[in-house]
């Protein structure tokens, strides 16, 4: 491709960029009407989703096998934090703007792995007030504790695929490496949930509310950010400066 081909896709990424305060307030705000739902049904013991994480419970139970379950037992250790937030950490700091030194780099990280670890902690609380209950321990396949819903490990690798689809795009900013990103995120996050039902310690139910938490959190952190960036130029320069569009 040429360079002058390269630089019209380069400005149509940027026109395309989701990353805008609206957008994101709107994501954020969707998701967590969603989560919020869900988590109404899921304490009132709603008929349909009792009904439905049975369903799908005991299909996983009867599907799976000694392979399957092993690698669920690999996979699902991607939403575990002491892998995602110290990841993020690396994320920030190889996607930082180049000319930065180091010292700014790994500040980038930490901040990106902290407003990450807030996310999930903010679900532990979650978690702690709605008190879910677990299947029972003799369908387990691997290690859990505490209440069920949200998915602890779901809400987990949820935030760190949105926060690394938010630092990676921009520093990748084509469309089709957008893509790739993108694609690549989802399918850690879907993955990581769904070996959670598949190891049989969590319900469907918990797994969807551990996506739709992180996604709120995600989207909501990023539109706060992108909004003092613009309240508080100065504070925010050195990252804002990162920040496509």
């Amino acid at each position: 491709m040429s360079w002058s081909g390269l630089d019209v896709e380069r400005s149509a990424a940027s026109a395309v960029h989701p990353a805008s305060p609206r957008w994101l307030l709107l994501v954020g705000v969707g998701s967590t009407a969603l989560f919020a739902t869900l988590t109404v049904a899921v304490s009132r013991h709603s008929g349909i989703v009792s009904s439905a994480d049975i369903q799908w419970h005991f299909w996983a139970l009867t599907h799976r096998s000694e392979m399957t379950i092993n690698a669920a037992r690999w996979l699902t250790w991607g939403g575990a934090t002491i892998v995602t937030l110290p990841a993020l950490v690396v994320v920030g700091a190889l996607t930082s703007p180049r000319g930065l030194p180091v010292r700014s780099r790994i500040g980038r990280g930490l901040l990106l792995a902290g407003i990450a670890s807030l996310g999930v902690y903010a679900g532990l609380l979650v978690n702690a007030a709605v008190a879910g209950v677990r299947p029972l321990e003799t369908d387990w396949a691997g290690t859990a504790s505490g209440p069920s819903f949200p998915s602890g490990h779901t809400t987990a690798a949820t935030i760190f695929a949105a926060a690394s689809v938010w630092a990676l795009c921009r520093r990748w900013s084509l469309p089709r490496q957008r893509v790739v990103i993108i694609t690549a995120a989802v399918g850690y996050a879907v993955v990581v949930g769904l070996t959670r039902v598949w190891l049989g310690v969590h319900w469907p139910s918990d797994v969807v509310g551990g996506w739709l938490f992180g996604v709120a959190w995600a989207s909501l952190a990023a539109a706060a950010f992108l909004l003092a960036g613009r309240r508080w130029p100065s504070g925010f320069d050195r990252f804002a400066r990162a920040t496509p569009g």
